[in-house]
């Protein structure tokens, strides 16, 4: 059985960071949306704040160690408090995923299909 779960972005815009442009099969056949890849930590707050996106993937994998601070920075900041975050991770690992609901992560989005099923 796959548990999948939906949810209503309020702005049309997604930021993806993400080590390169291979990651945007979130995007291929929704052309309703936008999403804006950003490669770099030292781009990603210039790009909330031009965009005002309405959610953001992070990956885990690309990020490893940046990515609590990263969550952690945003939270705490008003203007990017209402921002969903979605972490990208290849597998499931339930103390580091409770770790990253924790400090606020919205949505964990898993890139193998075993990590999905029940």
């Amino acid at each position: 059985m796959t548990s999948t779960t939906t949810y209503k972005v309020n702005r049309k815009v997604i930021v993806l960071l993400t080590s390169d442009d291979q990651n945007n099969y979130f995007f291929q056949n929704n052309t309703q949306m936008q999403y804006l890849h950003v490669n770099s930590t030292s781009k990603i707050f210039p790009s909330l704040f031009t965009y005002q996106p309405g959610t953001i993937i992070i990956d885990c994998d690309y990020l490893q160690n940046e990515v609590q601070d990263l969550v952690r920075r945003i939270r705490t900041n008003p203007f990017y408090n209402k921002l969903k975050i979605c972490c990208l991770k290849q597998t499931q690992n339930h103390k580091a995923d409770e770790q990253l609901k924790i400090i606020g992560v919205d949505f964990l989005l898993y890139r193998t299909s075993s990590a999905l099923s029940s």
